[in-house]
């Protein structure tokens, strides 16, 4: 009886790896398999039309989860890096681009934008198509492909609206009518990120900031698509405050060049390109550089926090963690074959003690010998502009938004709200320091919490403009006359010198080589940290198992997946199923 139920335990644990194996490794290894075929020989056409579509929604950095491409989204380091690779590989013809017409950054369609620029001064062609059906037309999305050789629009769809807009809804009075509050401290006046919770409306220094950082990125805009077009600056602004139009007089005033279904612009493209083929951008992949110096990319993207690393296995890294970040710049630094490094910071800012652990391992970098670029995406402001500060050189695109130099912290009172409307009662015993429920959601802080917190705040704020006055050597009242809280465009960040270069990615990489001593024709490879994980090792993570116990099962899978393996086990068990037949007769003898 022993051995039928050891034997039922061995079948039903073996059925249970078994479906492990199959429903989860098995489609993550046959795809890396797929990868790996991908990668090892030619498989792109000899001629080709690379297909672009921006009208997904596009994370800044690629990931570091290498089962984080499974969820499709695009990312922009990885498209402006494949555009440049295009561009000096000469079975790339050409680019036919789906344009964004829902929104994207502005500062995402710059980069996008000189790229395609880059890519088109190399004698190859950019076609584009605009396809809107909504009831605006997104500004950023149009100017990216602009400067295209031809921009076809769908003749139904029309030419929307363009502009920019913010809503803002205020709570202020939500939270009072059910007896709830919000109590902040800012420093200082245009910190504005709690407004939406203890105001009614939109305070002088809010709409102040907000229609200067408008109208920054308009005139921007503006002035980029005008330089795009071939009209003057006043042509672009009649034309884009004009809007709507039908597709005729869009061709008319020269904001569009053909009226067309997407069918009839790829034809256009692929005659461009006589016995080309249209391609997959997605599935361009690039020669490999080898040779030549390193240049380290670190990723940092998302809100700045402190704590353990969250594992998501299919997402992607869109949460700026201290400790991943930080321990990236130290590997970096560590690598003797890096050059330079590139910080890239997409970030609105977070916590002030995980900024500064990031600070002080680009600093560390710094004292290792490496020089570091900060490369801005779309925003890097607040903990983004804390963690830049000390860069020995800071590139941020027109668009970016910057700056937020100031502090702002509070908490959220619903006590009263469950008291009043689920009749609770909630009572706190404390021991230890008067101060230890100063943040509790039961009750407003009181005179002696309310100083404590206040004192904090300014301790953090005057740290915070010490730090940018050294970093950017800068006076302390220098920092503060533009400090505030205040939002800025990357070019506004420039005429008061909180940044030094205006660009996107590969401004940065060009200015890490110049630091580096490493000559703008000679090649360099690009490191990205944190490294892409092992399969294997995300894997374990997520079953709170090691790669290698991960690995072992992929690879006795395999070996018992063979043919030879399968016959071998059969002769075994029937050999083992004689054997026991034979021990049987003779137990019963």
């Amino acid at each position: 009886m022993e051995s039928v139920v050891k034997q039922f335990l061995i079948t039903v644990g073996g059925v249970l790896v078994g479906l492990v194996l199959f429903l989860f490794i098995g489609p993550f290894l046959l795809i890396s398999m797929l990868a790996a075929s991908a990668g090892s020989g030619p498989t792109h056409p000899s001629n080709m039309v690379l297909t672009l579509d921006l009208r997904e929604e596009m994370t800044d950095q690629r990931p570091s989860n290498p089962f984080a491409a499974l969820g499709g989204e695009p990312a922009l380091l990885d498209v402006i890096t494949r555009i440049d690779a295009a561009r000096t590989d000469d079975a790339v013809k050409g680019i036919f681009i789906r344009a964004n017409t829902m929104g994207m950054p502005a500062a995402q369609a710059e980069e996008i934008r000189a790229a395609l620029a880059a890519f088109r001064e190399s004698g190859k062609f950019v076609v584009a198509h605009v396809q809107s059906d909504a009831m605006r037309l997104s500004m950023p999305g149009y100017m990216a492909v602009a400067d295209s050789d031809e921009v076809w629009l769908q003749e139904t769809s029309e030419f929307q609206p363009m502009g920019l807009s913010a809503e803002v809804t205020f709570l202020a009075g939500t939270l009072q009518r059910y007896h709830m509050q919000a109590q902040f401290e800012t420093r200082e006046d245009y910190k504005t990120a709690a407004n939406s919770l203890t105001q009614r409306t939109f305070t002088p220094a809010h709409r102040e900031s907000m229609l200067s950082l408008m109208n920054g990125l308009y005139e921007t805009m503006l002035a980029n698509i005008a330089a795009d077009r071939g009209i003057t600056a006043e042509q672009a602004r009649a034309a884009i405050e004009g809007t709507p139009y039908t597709a005729q007089r869009a061709v008319e005033l020269r904001l569009v060049d053909q009226i067309g279904r997407p069918e009839e612009a790829e034809r256009a493209a692929l005659a461009r390109a006589e016995g080309s083929e249209l391609y997959p951008f997605e599935d361009y992949k690039p020669h490999a550089r080898s040779g030549g110096r390193v240049i380290a990319v670190v990723q940092g993207e998302g809100a700045i926090v402190s704590g353990p690393e969250e594992d998501d296995f299919f997402g992607g890294d869109e949460v700026f963690n201290s400790d991943r970040v930080a321990r990236a710049l130290l590997d970096a630094s560590e690598d003797e074959e890096v050059a330079a490094i590139v910080f890239r910071v997409n970030s609105p800012g977070g916590s002030v003690v995980a900024s500064d652990q990031v600070l002080a391992a680009l600093r560390t970098a710094q004292e290792r010998g490496k020089r570091v670029v900060v490369s801005m995406g779309d925003v890097a402001a607040s903990g983004g502009y804390y963690v830049s500060a000390y860069a020995d050189e800071i590139v941020a695109s027109n668009a970016t938004i910057t700056g937020s130099i100031g502090v702002v912290g509070g908490k959220l009172i619903i006590g009263p709200a469950f008291d009043h409307y689920l009749s609770t009662n909630t009572e706190t015993i404390t021991v230890g320091s008067p101060m230890v429920e100063m943040f509790t959601g039961e009750r407003p802080f009181n005179q002696a919490e309310r100083a404590v917190f206040t004192a904090a705040i300014d301790r953090i704020y005057t740290g915070f403009v010490g730090l940018v006055a050294e970093g950017r050597e800068m006076t302390p009242e220098q920092v503060r006359a533009i400090a505030g809280g205040r939002v800025w465009t990357g070019q506004q960040a420039l005429e008061r010198g909180l940044v030094d270069h205006i660009g996107g990615f590969q401004v940065a990489l060009a200015r890490a080589r110049a630091l580096a001593g490493i000559a703008e024709d000679d090649r360099v490879q690009l490191r990205f940290y944190p490294a892409e994980e092992n399969p294997f090792e995300a894997f374990g993570r997520l079953f709170g198992a090691s790669s290698e116990s991960a690995e072992a099962l992929v690879r006795l899978n395999a070996v018992l997946s063979d043919p030879r393996t399968q016959r071998a086990l059969a002769a075994l068990r029937e050999e083992d199923a004689n054997i026991r037949a034979e021990s049987e007769a003779m137990t019963i003898r």
